[in-house]
C-alpha cells in the first residue's frame, strides 16, 4: 500500500476523533466555567445576605425581638435573591423561575435557626361555619406551595437516665436552658445559665464586686466609649461634636455619663439617631442601680456573669453529673447505653465521659471540651435532619427531572456553622451540559449582636504614645509588646466596637467614627493577628493560661498575666451584656 494511502486513512479515522475530542474538551471547559459562574455569583448573594443581615442588626435596637428579627431575616432573604437574580439575569428569566433552583436557605443564629423554604400552605381564608362558632378552615387537598420561614428550631436534646427526664436547649457559647424533671423531688423546672468550671471561682466578695476566676480577679472596669453627636446651640443651629464618654450598660441597653450635662442633676443618655437623649424620670432608677452596686459608675457585669454562673454550675454539676450521650433520647426510642451507637447517631464519639460535668479536664470555657463538642454535635444533627428534610420536601413543589437532596457539607463548614451566626444557601437543579448543578455556600459573621464567642471580641492596647491597637486574644505581637512594656492593655471589647459608624448629616455629607476610638489619637488594627494570624496562639491557651514560646531547644512560658485577666474579664461582661430572650 502506498504512503498516500495509508495517509488518507489515518487522516479518515484521526479527523472524526479529532473533532469529537475537540467538541468534547469544549464542552467540559463551557461546563467548568458555567459551574465556576454559578458558584460566584451563589457566594456573592450570600455574602450580601450575610451583610444584609448585619446591618440590620446592628442599626435595629429591637433586633433581639422576635417579630424584628423575623424582618430582618425576611429583609435579608430578599437582598439574597435581588444579588442572585441579577448576577443569573443571563441564565434565568425571572426572580420566580431562579427560586426554583434554590430549596433552602438556612439561617443560623445564637439559640436556634431558621430554614426558609417552600411549604403547602392548606390555609384557606374562607372560614367556615360550625354550629355557633367561626373557623379557620384547613383543606389538606389544596395545593399552594408558598415561600417563608419555617417556624424558629431550637438547640434541643432530649435525655432519659432513670428518673431524670429533661431536654437541653444549647447555644452557640457555653450557654444552656435545661427543662424537665432533674430528679430532686421537685418535678418539671426550668433553668438558665453559663457552665463553667465553679472549682475556678474562689474568694468571692459580693460586696466589692470581686471574685476570682481561674487565677485572675474579676471586678468592677471602668467603661469608655467614643462617639459623635449631633448637637444643637442656642441659636439652633446643628453641628457636629466629638468626645469620649464613660458608660455601663443598664437593662440591656448603654447609658452614657456626660460629665457636662446641661442639666447636673441629669447626667445620663442614650446615644439614640446620633444624638444625645437625656434621662428624665429614669434617671432615678439608674441612681439607684449604681447606689446598689456599691462600685460607682463602672461595670459590674463580668463580676455577674462569672457569679451567676457559679451557681448555675453548681446545680448542674450536682443533679446532671452523670448525663452521657447513651442517654441522648430519639423520637424513635433511646440507645440503652450503648455508647458505639450514641457516637454513630451524633457522629462524635465522647467515651462514655460525663458531658455536663465540669472540671478542669471538661471546662465548657475551651473548644475541645467534651461539653463542647456534644454541643456541637448536638446542633449539626438537629441541622441536618430537619434541612435535609426541608431540601427534599422540596421535590414536590420541582415536580422535574431533578431529585433534591442535601449535599455533603466538609466538617470546616460544620465547625464554622455550630459556632457562629451563619447563613448556608444551597442553589441545585440548574442544567450544565449533560448534569445538573448541585451546590452550597457557608459563610459564618463574627461582627453582630447575636453571639460574643471567643472571636468576636479584640484586645485594646495602649503605646508609649498614647495611640491604640486592637487584637486579637493570642497575638503574639501584642503579647510580647505587654512583656516588653511598651504596651499597656486598655480593655477588651466586641469587634463591632472597632468598626467604622457613620452619621449621615445631609444627602451630600457624612461623618465617620469608631466607638473604641479616642480623642486627638489613632486606633488601628493589628496587621499581625487580624490580617495575617499566622503567628497567634489560640484562645484556648488564653483562657487555659498555657501559651509557650520556643526558644531554640528550650520552652520558654509567656507572662500573658494582663492580657489574659482584660480577656477573660471583657469576654464575660460582653456576654453578660448581650440580651437573651431564654434567660
Amino acid at each position: 500500500m502506498k504512503l498516500q494511502h495509508l495517509i488518507i486513512i489515518f487522516i479518515a479515522i484521526i479527523m472524526p476523533i479529532s473533532m469529537v475530542m475537540a467538541s468534547y474538551i469544549q464542552n467540559q471547559i463551557d461546563v467548568i466555567s458555567l459551574q465556576t459562574s454559578y458558584t460566584s455569583n451563589l457566594n456573592t448573594a450570600t455574602y450580601d445576605a450575610m451583610k444584609a443581615f448585619q446591618i440590620n442588626t446592628v442599626n435595629n435596637k429591637y433586633s433581639s425581638i422576635s417579630d424584628s428579627k423575623i424582618r430582618d431575616i425576611e429583609a435579608s432573604v430578599k437582598t439574597f435573591y435581588n444579588s442572585l437574580g441579577t448576577a443569573m439575569s443571563t441564565y434565568v428569566s425571572s426572580q420566580k423561575e431562579l427560586s426554583l433552583f434554590v430549596p433552602a436557605i438556612l439561617f443560623n443564629l445564637y439559640d436556634g435557626y431558621y430554614i426558609y423554604s417552600s411549604y403547602n400552605n392548606t390555609y384557606s381564608p374562607r372560614e367556615v361555619e360550625q354550629g355557633t362558632n367561626i373557623k379557620v378552615n384547613i383543606q389538606d387537598s389544596i395545593v399552594n406551595y408558598q415561600d417563608a420561614l419555617k417556624p424558629f428550631i431550637y438547640y434541643s436534646c432530649k435525655y432519659k437516665l432513670g428518673a431524670k427526664d429533661i431536654v437541653i436547649n444549647y447555644t452557640l457559647d457555653n450557654a444552656i436552658t435545661v427543662y424537665g424533671d432533674v430528679g430532686d423531688g421537685r418535678g418539671y423546672q426550668t433553668r438558665s445559665g453559663y457552665l463553667i468550671n465553679p472549682d475556678y471561682v474562689t474568694n468571692v466578695n459580693v460586696g466589692a464586686k470581686t471574685l476570682n476566676y481561674n487565677g485572675v480577679q474579676i471586678g468592677p472596669e471602668i467603661l469608655t466609649e467614643h462617639l459623635l453627636t449631633i448637637e444643637t446651640d442656642t441659636n439652633g443651629t446643628e453641628h457636629e461634636q466629638e468626645n469620649d464618654y464613660q458608660y455601663i450598660v443598664y437593662k440591656n441597653k448603654k447609658v452614657y455619663l456626660d460629665t457636662h450635662a446641661p442639666d447636673s442633676s441629669k447626667p445620663f443618655f442614650w446615644y439614640d439617631n446620633n444624638k444625645k437623649v437625656y434621662l428624665e424620670s429614669e434617671t432615678a432608677n439608674v441612681q439607684q442601680y449604681i447606689a446598689s452596686n456599691g462600685v460607682g459608675f463602672k461595670s459590674v457585669s463580668a463580676f455577674e456573669y462569672y457569679y451567676e454562673a457559679l451557681d448555675f454550675s453548681r446545680w448542674v454539676n450536682t443533679y446532671l453529673k452523670n448525663i452521657k450521650a447513651q442517654h441522648v433520647y430519639k423520637a424513635s426510642g433511646d440507645f440503652t447505653g450503648s455508647e458505639s451507637a450514641a457516637a454513630e447517631y451524633l457522629k462524635i464519639d465522647t467515651q462514655g465521659k460525663s458531658i455536663l460535668q465540669t472540671s478542669s479536664t471538661n471546662d465548657p470555657m475551651l473548644s475541645d471540651s467534651v461539653f463542647n463538642n456534644h454541643r456541637m454535635a448536638v446542633i449539626r444533627k438537629s441541622i441536618e435532619t430537619n434541612l435535609g428534610a426541608a431540601i427534599a420536601n422540596y421535590n414536590s413543589l420541582s415536580g422535574g427531572g431533578f431529585e433534591f437532596t442535601m449535599p455533603v457539607i466538609n466538617e470546616q463548614d460544620w465547625y464554622k456553622v455550630t459556632n457562629n451566626v451563619s447563613i448556608i444557601s444551597f442553589m441545585q437543579g440548574l442544567p450544565i451540559g449533560q448534569k445538573y448543578y448541585n451546590n452550597y455556600t457557608a459563610l459564618t459573621n463574627t461582627k453582630n449582636e447575636e453571639v460574643i464567642n471567643s472571636q468576636s471580641v479584640y484586645v485594646l492596647a495602649r503605646d508609649s504614645s498614647g495611640n491604640l491597637e486592637y487584637h486579637q486574644p493570642g497575638c503574639s505581637k501584642l503579647l510580647t509588646a505587654v512583656e516588653n512594656g511598651t504596651a499597656h492593655v486598655e480593655g477588651t471589647y466586641t469587634a463591632l466596637s472597632f468598626m467604622r459608624q457613620t452619621v449621615k448629616l445631609s444627602e451630600v455629607a457624612s461623618r465617620y467614627f469608631y466607638p473604641q476610638g479616642r480623642v486627638g489619637k489613632t486606633t488601628t488594627g493589628c496587621y499581625n493577628c487580624i490580617v495575617d494570624s499566622s503567628s497567634d496562639f489560640s484562645v484556648d491557651g488564653v483562657v487555659s493560661n498555657h501559651i509557650e514560646a520556643f526558644s531554640s531547644s528550650q520552652v520558654v512560658p509567656r507572662d500573658i498575666t494582663a492580657v489574659r485577666k482584660s480577656y477573660l474579664t471583657g469576654l464575660a461582661r460582653e456576654r453578660y451584656d448581650l440580651y437573651k430572650s431564654n434567660f
